[in-house]
């Protein structure tokens, strides 16, 4: 009974998120041409010279931030697990910032020096964590089966990916109706 009950906040709390940011990531890399519908997206980050994938280290540079740290992380599943980390861990320290703030000086020590080289550390501390994003998460996550959350994740990974692709090429889920009207 515990393992199904883990099951479905795992569902909820991980697969959830990885499928919407999975969608959103993998929709915009065909969007943009980052993609080919022609590969299967499992061969997207393979490092061969037949795939037309622009999902690589080497076109890391034109590629948006997002995009160019899921292919920095390793890209597929893991790569994009530690994009989603990253995100949502500086996003919780700005949140954290913010909550915190009780005058004015507080933003305004923002603009120091120090609080500038403290920005870039923390950064880049953030993506260490991001990218061992394995050990950060069983502290953060209500689970016992921790196995089981990346199981889902990777389902929800991989459903996401899947029905980017479909909704690329179809355009959208329920196609309009040939309309035509005539005057009488």
């Amino acid at each position: 009974m515990e393992l199904i009950q883990d099951a479905f906040v795992a569902l909820f709390f991980a697969g959830l998120p990885v499928y919407a940011f999975s969608f959103l990531m993998v929709y915009f890399s065909y969007q943009k041409g980052y993609l080919s519908t022609s590969i299967a997206f499992k061969n997207a980050f393979d490092k061969n010279d037949e795939n037309p994938s622009q999902l690589s280290k080497k076109n890391k540079k034109n590629l948006p931030f997002f995009h160019s740290k899921w292919v920095t992380f390793g890209g597929g599943f893991y790569g994009l697990i530690a994009v989603l980390t990253f995100l949502i861990i500086e996003l919780l320290q700005i949140v954290n910032f913010w909550l915190g703030v009780t005058r004015w000086q507080d933003v305004t020590d923002l603009f120091s020096i120090g609080a500038f080289i403290g920005m870039i550390v923390d950064s880049f501390m953030n993506m260490i964590t991001a990218a061992i994003w394995f050990t950060y998460w069983p502290n953060k996550l209500p689970a016992s089966h921790f196995l089981l959350w990346i199981l889902i994740g990777y389902g929800c990974y991989r459903l996401g990916a899947h029905s980017a692709k479909y909704f690329y090429i179809h355009k959208r889920f329920f196609p309009l109706k040939n309309t035509d009207t005539h005057k009488m």
